[in-house]
């Protein structure tokens, strides 16, 4: 994926360091261990593009790699990513869909 960064040139990040999308004003935001990007297009564009991939929407202001999650905060209501030094939001009406799939996820690896 060619995303920017903040002097404005472009790069290429991987699929699989997406940790998930956010965003802010307007502007969708990529966000990877490494760092954050710009993408220009929006937050439901990238939802259909992705929702085959591994990504869910878990609130209105971003699209997650629910690949990435490394834990999930029930009483903050997030998931977080890298050690917990990055998070998403998970709305109440995508907890349940969350935790359903966590705990498939746990059962897994057991």
């Amino acid at each position: 994926m060619r995303v920017l960064q903040k002097d404005g040139s472009s790069c290429d990040i991987l699929e699989e360091e997406i940790l998930y999308f956010s965003n802010y004003k307007n502007t969708i935001f990529v966000h990877t261990k490494e760092g954050e990007f710009v993408l220009p297009t929006t937050l439901s564009d990238l939802f259909t593009a992705y929702e085959g991939k591994g990504f869910k929407r878990l609130d209105r202001s971003n699209v997650v790699n629910i690949n990435n999650i490394e834990g999930y905060d029930s009483e903050r209501k997030i998931v977080y990513f890298n050690h917990g030094e990055q998070f998403a939001t998970v709305s109440e009406s995508n907890e349940p869909r969350l935790k359903k799939y966590l705990s498939t996820l746990k059962k897994d690896s057991d």
